[in-house]
């Protein structure tokens, strides 16, 4: 069940957020840590950034608290 399109909604931010913050990690060369997501949505994250020149995302943390780490690097 998805009321009012919650899911298709969160997409959307993860989205938008995931390309915010690749932004900043490219002009301040600083790491960023998302709060801690479920699976489902780091996966959005990871695979809105896979192709991003510059950027790696890593997994990290231990469930319930896995969180997302956006990097500087090479691709």
């Amino acid at each position: 069940m998805d009321i009012g399109n919650y899911r298709g909604k969160r997409k959307e931010y993860l989205i938008d957020l995931a390309k915010r913050k690749a932004e900043q990690v490219k002009t301040t060369g600083h790491s960023v840590r998302l709060k801690p997501m479920p699976a489902r949505e780091r996966v959005i994250v990871h695979l809105t950034l896979q192709d991003v020149e510059g950027i790696i995302t890593e997994s990290e943390g231990v469930e319930p608290n896995r969180y997302l780490v956006i990097k500087p690097g090479a691709r």
